[in-house]
């Protein structure tokens, strides 16, 4: 890993390119809902907020129309395990703002429990998310490119043995977006892939590890975060946006820890 200085980008005054209509899964709440106000205020001409809690999704909605308007804001429950909901959220998208152009893979869980779900909510949401994409950022729905990014997590490059689970889909997520960015077919339609691979922060998931089962494990994890410390969200959400505006980010995977800041992995 190569450090890289917080310095060298000034988050505030970069601006995002005129039209960009976007998608945030799991964006109702958490990472996923600042990622998603920080997009409207970087003046993102629309914005969908895909979520499977309807409760939460109209909440927010409503939060955001306020301050935005509801003209550039909208909401469309989806469970990203589901085909048919995951495809209607880019069909209302696209009929209610004309394209899409950015679409941010957020949705995901820790569940090691229920293994099966984990993989099917992290891993193939995460493929389905930018598979559909795909579809409607090229030719074939008369998109213009466009660029996905896919949130994992620092689980995702080195191995969490308290999670093996979340570990398995996170680190698939990564190789999955790399092998992506370095397909020239996909680069020549104009969409690019990054990964956002944020440490602990300081969400709802993190606190999934006070249900840990063993006693051994909720220590590994401890220890884990006192050395590498929590993240704020708004710190979680300064780095998406180097990922998303900066041209030194564009098409890599970004690391992120409250101990050694932004990396390049």
């Amino acid at each position: 890993m190569t450090a890289v200085s917080k310095d060298s980008f000034d988050t505030a005054a970069a601006e995002m390119k005129d039209g960009t209509v976007a998608i945030v899964t799991g964006g109702a709440d958490g990472l996923g809902k600042s990622f998603s106000h920080a997009l409207l205020k970087k003046k993102a001409k629309g914005l969908c907020i895909a979520d499977f809690n309807e409760t939460t999704g109209n909440r927010t909605l409503r939060e955001f129309a306020d301050e935005f308007g509801e003209d550039r804001v909208m909401f469309v429950k989806c469970d990203v395990t589901s085909k048919s909901e995951f495809e209607d959220v880019f069909k209302k998208t696209k009929a209610k703002f004309g394209c899409i152009n950015l679409v941010v893979n957020n949705a995901g869980i820790v569940n090691e429990d229920d293994w099966e779900k984990c993989v099917d909510t992290n891993l193939k949401g995460t493929m389905r998310g930018t598979k559909l994409a795909i579809r409607y950022m090229g030719s074939e729905e008369g998109g213009e490119g466009g660029m996905v990014i896919n949130v994992a997590s620092m689980a995702g490059l080195q191995a969490a043995s308290f999670m093996p689970t979340y570990t398995a889909t996170k680190f698939a997520s990564v190789g999955w977006t790399r092998a992506l960015q370095a397909d020239p077919c996909l680069k020549a339609i104009g969409i690019t892939f990054g990964a956002l691979c944020p440490a602990f922060a300081n969400t709802a998931i993190v606190k999934e590890m006070d249900r840990l089962n063993s006693d051994v494990h909720r220590d590994i994890a401890t220890a884990a975060l006192q050395k590498l410390g929590l993240l704020e969200v708004d710190e979680v959400t300064d780095s998406f946006l180097r990922l998303v505006l900066d041209k030194f980010w564009e098409g890599k995977v970004l690391g992120l820890t409250k101990l050694n800041g932004i990396v390049q992995v």
